[in-house]
């Protein structure tokens, strides 16, 4: 309601003057409290900037050179030689289903062709799920079993037993009948596929070419410096 966002508003006003007020009370008892040694704080940001414009000298330098590309033998090769950390942390699954309309005709002979893995069927489901239904075919890519929770009202308190024991399913649910194929899936702790990772992979290799090439290009800043005698050692 209009009145709970006027009181939000209110308080989160509130709070920010609080904590504005906390810091100004904190500042007047600094400088009330601390000798002017302890009040003093040039060098250290002093040496803070120089942190600062060093790292975005080395951050600019590096975006310029990096190269991000990276060959699929490249990602495949960390993949097949790194299996131990790409250990599955959720159930993932291959599957098709239809969500059709429960007042459409001729459900259970669909149902017998479905179970008799009938694609012909298919594109008869296709045409009944767009009757106000849902459904998905891309029965050759991982989702996430959590996921598909969220569009099919499967009850279940131990996913790696339910996807063990069913294959093909069907499910009503108010308005609607749902059939379910499951092509194949994977538990925790198995190796996770390479196609789900990749993304990672490259994430990996590109912060180890960044840090290989940052120590580069230090290294050349400093081999140049000594080149052109602007270091001098006594």
């Amino acid at each position: 309601s209009d009145d709970a966002s006027y009181e939000d508003s209110v308080f989160f006003t509130k709070e920010f003057i609080n904590l504005w007020i906390s810091k100004q009370v904190l500042l007047n008892e600094a400088d009330r409290v601390l000798n002017t040694q302890e009040k003093d704080k040039s060098l250290e940001l002093e040496a803070y900037r120089h942190d600062l414009l060093t790292y975005e000298l080395i951050n600019k330098l590096v975006k310029q050179d990096i190269d991000t590309s990276f060959s699929d033998q490249e990602l495949e090769l960390y993949y097949e030689d790194n299996k131990k950390e790409f250990e599955l942390t959720q159930n993932i699954i291959k599957l098709v289903f239809y969500k059709v309309p429960l007042n459409s005709k001729d459900l259970d002979l669909l149902w017998s062709s479905f179970k008799a893995n009938d694609q012909s069927i298919y594109p008869t489901l296709v045409s009944l799920a767009k009757r106000g239904g849902n459904y998905y075919e891309n029965g050759n890519t991982w989702v996430f079993f959590d996921d598909v929770l969220k569009e099919i009202p499967i009850n279940t308190y131990n996913q790696e037993h339910y996807l063990k024991n069913h294959k093909y399913i069907r499910i009503i649910d108010e308005d609607f009948i749902y059939f379910i194929k499951i092509n194949d899936f994977k538990t925790r702790s198995m190796l996770s596929p390479f196609v789900i990772e990749k993304q990672r992979i490259k994430e990996i290799l590109l912060m180890k070419r960044q840090q290989e090439l940052q120590k580069n290009i230090e290294s050349n800043l400093l081999d140049k410096a000594y080149s052109n005698n602007h270091i001098q050692l006594f």
